[in-house]
């Protein structure tokens, strides 16, 4: 008679996987296309914060979308300005 052990006990809610998904889409999105990143990444942290949950990755991937967007209007706006006075 030998008893069957028990399956342990889980610790902490399961995330939603449809926002874990956006968050990484997000993520990956900050450094392909930053705007695009930006939108997705905020969706992930609005969704995983309707549903209790801490998304660091959706965070992670918002900001770099936002450093990388500014990053990219800085070096096009230097290359405008260099351009425009290379003309001049």
């Amino acid at each position: 008679m030998s008893e069957t052990p028990a399956a342990p006990a889980t610790q902490g809610a399961v995330q939603d996987p449809q926002a874990n998904t956006l968050a990484i889409v997000g993520f990956v999105f900050a450094f392909v296309a930053p705007p695009i990143g930006i939108i997705i990444s905020a969706i992930a942290v609005s969704k995983a914060g309707k549903l209790g949950f801490d998304s660091k990755l959706a965070k992670w991937g918002l900001g770099l979308a936002i450093v990388f967007t500014v990053g990219y209007l800085v070096f096009v706006g230097l290359g405008v300005w260099a351009a425009l006075s290379v003309s001049a």
